[in-house]
């Protein structure tokens, strides 16, 4: 029987006045996957336990076999567990060897001289050959990929003899031939007697790689399966269709006109970026660490300048700049979780008032007659009833905001429209309804850029033709 490494019985917090409660058990060698149905709030929720950014308020729990207290399990998580999600820890200075040898451990002068003496041996460097971690001690840490940035993390776990590794939904960071190298990773240290956690909205990833799977819904655990379970009923417990392996590739360039062309664009940190986007086309610009999306954002609202070069929009040509300009007339911006309070929606409005407001930098002060409200209310009406319309958002369920936030750029019909990360956090069962809603507004000729992670995935289980046939990469 393999040695227990934690377990929590009836575990019991609270956040943001609400209640939570879980049970989890992770023994050596073994990979437990964890399926959040809503990632953004109790994903979050449940992931700050083990950050020991939320203290358990009832239950039980156990490490390595041992009852221990609340202020016991936050020490032991703190030694003993490594998360890995999509913020990395970046310094100009620090190097491989700090990283690995002293970040965040206490220790003095003759411990750090032992654990740098012991990084040069043989058996870390056997170690490191099995991760594929080619990266000198002196190395910069701010110089690895992501990819070498997370095996780094991993071998660090072994070198530390940490008990507990939790992967955060790498599925929406990585691209699948990285996935699969990292994993190979984790393999090694479940070899060498690791326990490990996945927390993702990937069901294929959960599958394949998870011993079992515990399903939390409406902020409990309420289901364990086992792999023999993993086909139908987890579909049925989880309330998706059950779905294929999707079909078809990405498609290639298409053939409507040119609506935006960027030359040498520059963003601060980023090389230059040169492509071009054509009306009914989906571009998808791959960012695997978020650097790119958040300097783009940033330069787009007015937060950091542009580095140079220019752009043309609709056959017009304009400085970086001027591109935050253009937003709401002649350009979109489909920020991450749209759907969610403090999103791209104003919550206390009703339906037909955020479609207002939305269209008053294009419609000028007309928007405010009666005459257009009444046109744009019966333009929607052929979207949503009347009384729904007329209901402020925050009273609608999160899979209607979230189609209404792609329903406002359709209504708008910009010539480009911007989204970073739209599948980010989302649930797979709500991937088809985006993926729908990008093809229906590229259908009206817009040009639609995408910047985000893991669409490998995204094309690999779509059945969605349409949307493989726009979509083509510009990186």
């Amino acid at each position: 029987m393999k040695e227990e490494v934690i377990r929590v019985e009836h575990g019991c917090f609270q956040r943001e006045n609400l209640t939570y409660r879980f049970d989890i058990s992770v023994s050596r060698g073994e990979c437990v996957g964890v399926y959040v149905d809503d990632h953004f709030t109790s994903g979050t929720a449940y992931l700050d336990v083990f950050k020991g950014g939320t203290r358990m308020k009832g239950g039980r729990a156990f490490t390595q076999g041992r009852r221990v207290g609340t202020p016991e399990l936050e020490r032991w998580l703190q030694q003993n567990s490594v998360i890995v999600d999509k913020h990395r820890f970046d310094s100009g200075e620090l190097t491989v060897q700090d990283f690995v040898v002293s970040l965040g451990k206490l220790m003095g002068w003759r411990q750090r001289k032992s654990a740098e003496q012991r990084l040069r041996e043989p058996e870390s460097a056997a170690v490191l050959r099995q991760m594929e971690l080619d990266v000198p001690p002196e190395m910069k840490l701010a110089e690895l990929s992501r990819l070498d940035y997370y095996r780094l993390c991993l071998f660090r776990v072994w070198f530390w003899e940490g008990g507990l590794l939790l992967l955060d939904r790498l599925t929406e960071i990585l691209r699948q031939r990285d996935l699969e190298k990292l994993m190979r990773c984790v393999q090694v240290l479940l070899e060498r007697g690791a326990a490990v956690i996945l927390l993702d909205l990937d069901d294929t990833f959960m599958r394949r790689y998870s011993d079992r799977i515990d399903v939390v819904k409406n902020r409990k655990t309420c289901y364990r399966l086992y792999p023999e379970e993993y086909g139908e009923q987890l579909y049925e417990i989880l309330g998706w269709k059950c779905r294929g392996s999707g079909a078809g590739r990405a498609g290639q360039q298409g053939g409507g006109r040119v609506v935006f062309q960027a030359s040498a664009l520059e963003l601060p940190g980023t090389p230059p970026l040169d492509f071009e986007i054509r009306s009914d086309e989906i571009a998808f610009l791959r960012d695997e660490n978020y650097s790119t999306a958040a300097r783009l954002r940033d330069c787009l609202l007015g937060g950091q300048r542009w580095g140079g070069g220019a752009f043309r929009l609709n056959g017009r040509a304009y400085a970086p700049g001027e591109l935050s300009k253009l937003i709401g007339t002649e350009s979109g911006l489909q920020l991450e979780r749209p759907d969610r309070p403090g999103g791209m929606l104003f919550d206390n409005l009703s339906a037909l008032d955020n479609l207002s407001a939305c269209l008053l930098p294009k419609a000028g002060r007309q928007i405010a007659g009666r005459r257009v409200m009444e046109n744009i209310l019966e333009e929607a009406s052929r979207w949503y009833s009347r009384e729904e319309l007329l209901q402020p958002l925050y009273t609608w369920p999160l899979p209607q905001r979230l189609s209404f936030s792609y329903y406002k750029w359709y209504l708008l019909n910009p010539r480009l429209l911007i989204c970073f990360f739209p599948f980010a956090g989302q649930e797979p069962a709500h991937h088809e309804m985006i993926i729908d809603m990008l093809v229906t507004c590229a259908g009206r000729g817009m040009a639609i850029w995408v910047i985000s992670s893991g669409i490998d995935a995204i094309c690999e289980k779509t059945k969605n033709e349409a949307f493989l046939r726009r979509l083509r990469y510009i990186n």
